[in-house]
């Protein structure tokens, strides 16, 4: 590591992904510290609780992502099936009564020390490493077999399966649909990627219809005013926030919603308070920042095809796509336009797994980018090798 350190050129790191994810965690932790106050007072008495906790969390993020931006892409590669065997140990973990902690009768946490390991947001790296590392050494048999696709196709249903046990359908759709993305940008046939899908939606809509409080949130989520101070609570609450906020909010601090109203409103409904409190034109420049990094991610991914790294490439697609998905469904949920889903808002909603984990996606986009101005062309290396 120290070695990495010393020999690492400064002058080729990506600033601007640096600044816009940086942007993002500063709004982040100001409108958590502006959000919690209410709700930290009332549980705890201290009204910066989880403003002192999400800085913690943030400090913990950026030794993660400084740790990973002086690892070499290599080592993920070498060791992306070890760590996935262990994500599954971890799921299964999280599953048994005694290890795992449960709260509001979901069990998705692992208690360490004075610290609560969320696994199926560590699955999430370890998931884009994996499928990622899989399309590369069976590249040949993803795009001619259907065997070679239904390999990690079956891998990654479990895994969700193991999510949804827990339960948190969220999470599970999220990682599922990111890692289908990049199987699909690694050349997986169309009509193969439609079938999965297919089976995907009927299962999906099955866990749906038969759990009756999902249902129900399907149901409220097409008239939330008609049960308004029962399953539409949050959602009216929600809209109530945003319309509130106008163009250019009430003020920073000046939330009314957030004063009880919204239940933890520093949570998956931080961008209703954000947009209460700064309008919606504050909450629209938050969301095109955020679509910002998702499009870094994509433009560094086509650079390190265009140099022959394709673990890197890959890599680089489902951290955008991961980031996009969190934001697109988000604000949708926020807004009205999704059924009510517990998913954070990435770099801005409270929550110390998730943060932590995307300063380490942000840490492997900047290694890769950097690697990938490091490497040349893999055409000027094929005229290289024939010399």
């Amino acid at each position: 590591m120290y070695k990495n350190i010393q020999s690492f050129d400064f002058r080729k790191l990506d600033l601007t992904t640096f600044i816009l994810f940086f942007t993002l965690s500063l709004v982040g932790l100001l409108f958590i510290a502006s959000a919690s106050i209410p709700y930290a007072d009332y549980s705890s008495g201290y009204s910066l609780n989880f403003f002192i906790k999400q800085s913690i969390h943030f400090l913990i993020g950026l030794s993660a992502l400084i740790f990973v931006l002086f690892t070499p892409i290599s080592f993920w590669e070498s060791f992306d099936r070890v760590l996935f065997g262990t994500g599954i140990i971890l799921l299964i973990l999280v599953l048994v009564p005694g290890i795992g902690t449960e709260v509001n009768g979901a069990s998705r946490w692992i208690r360490v020390g004075g610290f609560s390991l969320q696994p199926s947001e560590i699955m999430k790296f370890i998931s884009i490493l994996y499928i990622s590392g899989y399309s590369v050494r069976r590249l040949g048999e993803l795009q001619n077999k259907f065997s070679g696709f239904l390999k990690p196709a079956s891998l990654i249903v479990l895994v969700t399966f193991l999510i949804l046990l827990q339960p948190d359908l969220g999470s599970s759709a999220v990682l599922f649909m990111t890692v289908l993305g990049i199987l699909f940008i690694a050349g997986v046939p169309l009509i193969w990627f439609l079938v999965i899908l297919g089976f995907s939606f009927i299962a999906i809509s099955s866990l749906i219809y038969f759990v009756p409080w999902r249902w129900e949130r399907i149901i409220s989520f097409m008239d939330p005013w008609e049960n308004q101070f029962n399953s539409g609570y949050q959602l009216t609450q929600s809209l109530m926030a945003i319309g509130r906020g106008e163009w250019f909010g009430q003020g920073l601090g000046e939330s009314v919603i957030k004063m009880g109203y919204l239940p933890e409103a520093h949570t998956d409904f931080i961008f209703s308070i954000l947009v209460e409190e700064m309008g919606l034109i504050f909450g629209i420049l938050m969301i095109i920042i955020l679509f910002a990094l998702v499009f870094r991610s994509f433009l560094i991914a086509l650079k390190a095809k265009y140099k022959g790294l394709f673990f890197s490439s890959f890599i680089a697609y489902g951290i955008g796509i991961l980031i996009g998905l969190h934001t697109f469904i988000n604000v949708g949920v926020a807004s009205g336009l999704l059924p009510t889903k517990g998913l954070t808002l990435p770099f801005i909603s409270y929550g110390g797994n998730n943060l932590i984990i995307m300063c380490a996606l942000i840490g492997l986009l900047l290694r890769i980018d950097y690697e990938t101005k490091q490497s040349m062309p893999i055409q000027k290396i094929i005229r290289k090798a024939s010399y």
